[in-house]
């Protein structure tokens, strides 16, 4: 059935598909009438693509100043363009959206007669809301890559009026990267563009800093809660680090880093309540830099997730970076970097979204074998060698985002500017 509508939907001429989109809006606004339905279409009109060629500057537009996975994404790969040895220029959109700016912008924001490639890090319904809010000025004389990011098989319908606005599409990922082709058109050509972790520090172990016990094995599970607790799912992490703790008998402590706790007080409610009074598990919420989330991964023996999909995985590719085993369910991007020298993946079985509808409404995602988890981990804290070899085995994995030649490459052919 999906496809058959997304035939039909490619049948209807390109202004009616636009009218289509644009009368319907954001979620949570009111239908736009007729006089502002035609002036949006008039925006799209005057940035209709015209497939130019690349050339520099590189401009990447994303939350350059917020303090989460979307912004690191954004300065990463403006990092990497500048590797590249390409003039790197960057616009912050994190007050647009009301995130607190808390970090200063590392590239300037390009001039007024600078053209060249616009990148933006952005999904499309944020895409949408900038190109309105900005009437498309951005966009005019540029070559446009949309770097989107999307966490399950399928996605969104909703999402394809917004390639109208790209001359192509990255993605983290090759799952990701499937998942858009299935909706792009065939003139939007769609390509995996993993991040560049090469570039992140790797800082010494600090556990005094976060008053972490040296006598004990440390597993850190980090997750946001703006991508939903459901799709994150550390309800699983937590009950298979019990079982594990209780197996080994190792001394052992869970970290839980959270963020977005202020935004979600209920869910964090009920996190604190389920690890009340047990000395194994520690939530933390304090607002970290990129550098000390680094230190943090850093100081722990173990990153875990029970995670039910990731477009990218980023706490557990910055692990493998910063030389740490990892645990994860086996299931979506993550699958991608995770080689069995260094990492264990979890059993898991595909079952259909459920409960998460704000963001996640359709489809299907992985539920952890919680049993596998726990004997996997047990193992990974009661065997110290083991879990050494493991370490040292993160030095050996080739991929993309940990290899700078293989992404300067990458880059290279994916943007050939001379």
């Amino acid at each position: 059935m999906k496809s058959q509508l997304l035939a039909l939907w490619r049948r209807l001429p390109a202004p009616a598909r636009r009218a289509a989109h644009l009368t319907a809006a954001a979620p949570g606004l009111a239908a736009r009438t007729c006089a502002e339905a035609l002036s949006e279409a008039r925006i799209h009109w005057r940035v209709r693509r015209r497939d130019l060629a690349p050339a520099p500057p590189v401009t990447v537009v994303g939350f350059h100043g917020a303090v989460h996975g979307l912004g690191e994404g954004a300065r990463m790969l403006a990092r990497g363009f500048a590797d590249a040895g390409l003039a790197t220029r960057a616009v912050d959109l994190s007050a647009d959206v009301g995130f607190p700016v808390t970090l200063e912008a590392r590239f300037p924001p390009p001039s007024a007669d600078e053209k060249g490639v616009l990148i933006s890090h952005i999904n499309p319904p944020e895409l949408m809301r900038w190109v309105r809010a900005t009437q498309g000025r951005p966009l005019r004389g540029r070559r446009h890559i949309g770097y989107w990011a999307w966490e399950l098989e399928d996605a969104p319908i909703d999402w394809i009026p917004a390639f109208d606005l790209v001359d192509e599409v990255w993605a983290p990922s090759a799952f990701a990267a499937d998942a858009l082709r299935k909706i792009a058109p065939p003139r939007v050509k769609v390509s995996p563009a993993p991040y560049p972790l090469y570039l992140n520090p790797r800082p010494a172990a600090d556990r005094a800093r976060f008053d972490l016990p040296e006598d004990r094995v440390v597993a850190l599970m980090a997750f946001d809660l703006r991508s939903t607790d459901q799709r994150k799912n550390p309800y699983a992490g937590l009950r298979a680090f019990r079982a594990a703790q209780a197996a080994s008998g190792a001394p052992a402590l869970l970290v839980c880093k959270v963020v977005g706790a202020d935004l979600h007080p209920q869910t964090m409610a009920a996190l604190e309540a389920l690890v009340a009074g047990d000395p194994t598990i520690r939530l933390m919420t304090d607002s970290l830099s990129a550098e000390d989330m680094a230190r943090l991964t850093a100081s722990a023996d173990i990153v875990l997730s029970l995670h039910r999909s990731e477009g990218y995985g980023l706490l557990l590719a910055e692990a493998i970076w910063l030389g740490k085993p990892t645990l994860a369910t086996g299931w979506s991007s993550n699958v991608e970097f995770m080689d069995p020298a260094s990492s264990q993946l979890v059993d898991y079985a595909l079952i259909p979204v459920d409960g998460d509808g704000a963001i996640y409404r359709a489809g299907r995602w992985a539920a952890a074998d919680e049993d596998d988890a726990a004997r996997k981990l047990t193992r990974m804290l009661s065997d110290d060698a083991w879990r050494a070899a493991l370490a040292a085995a993160t030095t050996r994995n080739g991929h993309v985002s940990f290899n700078r030649q293989a992404w300067l490459s990458m880059t290279r052919a994916l943007l050939p500017i001379s």
